[in-house]
């Protein structure tokens, strides 16, 4: 059995039993596996650490330092009960990675990086930073294909170390037979995310167009836009009252502004498992889309297999 702590830059719900509200990275249900490592064939004990802590902290190392300093801190004293270590993201992996410099683990540590390390940064301190820390890393997993030419110029010293895994969604919380599809009075598409999206060249294309197709802007709220005709706003839902909306559009929009690392997968993976057309613009994220035909994407099994393999060379 391979002992696994896992420390992901959101908080975690530590529950008796699975709830029906809460997608499986945001829930920790005890004696059972966490989140994809349910999929491994081989057995894994994980553990998780979160970013919870006193309201000021968190949101001063949110938004201020841009990492967390008192997770790693919580996790420094069990670090040697674990044969791997995993930070979901360069947030909950640098103060990690800075301690390996200096007082090297017995467990291996792997990161998810998501955010291309500092958000792909080209020059400062950010980018220094990210640099040092990241010579103690044993392993990153990344999610946009692009990325690759980003450590070639900026970390080289990751290249035989990274590995390209396609970002996936969970077949089975987003195939729920009991969400109802919304029924509004007339027939609508989505856009859907809090950030990111390049809400205005959507808003301004609908605006031109002559139809009675309303569109919904779910998770962003833009008083710029509440005179345009067909436009609704609609704040922050429960993940179950965004997979109603999902349902019942005709299609969904998803007009991602430019970076090179990952972000609005999730949106676009959970579209594709209820069958939603897609429309988008074009961005580095899309390296995640399958060539094969067909739009249904998944945590396949050749996926979770290079994930698990990966974990174990590292």
């Amino acid at each position: 059995m391979t002992k696994v702590l896992m420390l992901v830059n959101w908080k975690v719900r530590f529950c008796a039993k699975k709830p029906a509200d809460l997608q499986p990275p945001d829930y920790y249900v005890e004696e059972e596996p966490y989140w994809f490592y349910r999929y491994f064939k081989d057995d894994w004990d994980v553990d998780v650490i979160d970013v919870r802590s006193l309201p000021a902290i968190e949101s001063f190392e949110k938004n201020k330092l841009r990492f967390y300093v008192l997770q790693t801190l919580r996790a420094i004293p069990r670090l040697g009960q674990y044969d791997l270590i995993v930070s979901h993201g360069m947030q909950s992996g640098v103060v990690l990675s800075l301690w390996r410099r200096l007082f090297m683990t017995k467990a291996k540590h792997v990161v998810f990086d998501i955010g291309s390390f500092a958000s792909a940064s080209e020059r400062g301190a950010a980018l220094k930073l990210m640099q040092i820390a990241s010579k103690s890393i044993d392993g990153v997993i990344y999610h946009t294909s692009s990325q690759i030419n980003y450590y070639r110029e900026f970390f080289p010293w990751l290249i035989d170390k990274a590995q390209f895994i396609p970002f996936g969604t969970d077949l089975d919380f987003f195939q729920d037979g009991n969400v109802k599809a919304f029924e509004g009075e007339a027939p609508y598409f989505t856009c859907i995310g809090a950030g990111k999206r390049d809400w205005e060249t959507l808003v301004n294309a609908y605006s031109q167009c002559d139809t009675n197709v309303r569109l919904k802007i779910i998770g962003h709220v833009d008083e710029g836009f509440s005179d345009v005709h067909g436009v609704d706003m609609i704040p922050h839902v429960p993940v179950k009252s965004m997979m109603s909306y999902i349902k019942g559009a005709l299609f969904c929009a998803l007009p991602l502004e430019v970076y090179n690392y990952s972000y609005g997968q999730m949106t676009l993976c959970s579209r594709w498992q209820w069958g939603n057309a897609l429309s988008r613009l074009r961005s580095p994220v899309w390296s995640i889309m399958p060539r094969t035909a067909g739009l249904r994407f998944s945590m396949n099994p050749r996926m979770l297999t290079s994930a698990e393999g990966f974990c174990r060379k590292s």
